[in-house]
């Protein structure tokens, strides 16, 4: 019995990850290959696409955007967005 197929949409979808207090927070897109050729550098792109989507959806605004290069032997990246409620924007404190 073989170990199942590795999707890289799947993994992304694990790797991805959204943390909020209700008015702000951040997205964290962790360990994007270089590699343009990457399934896992597309796929992760393509979650942080949608999970974005799906912030403005939700009346979120993106108001910083870091990259943030790997320590380490690995040849990656991370990517870091902030957020803020739209009406933040509007009425900041």
């Amino acid at each position: 019995m073989g170990s199942p197929a590795w999707n890289p949409r799947e993994r992304a979808a694990e790797l991805v990850s959204a943390s909020t207090d209700g008015w702000r927070g951040e997205l964290v897109t962790p360990l994007i290959p270089r590699d343009p050729a990457s399934p896992l550098r597309s796929a992760l792109l393509n979650e942080r696409a949608d999970r974005l989507t799906e912030l403005r959806d939700l009346d979120f605004r993106v108001y910083d955007t870091v990259r943030v290069e790997e320590a380490g032997p690995s040849d990656s990246y991370r990517i870091i967005d902030r957020f803020k409620t739209a009406l933040e924007f509007e009425h900041p404190a």
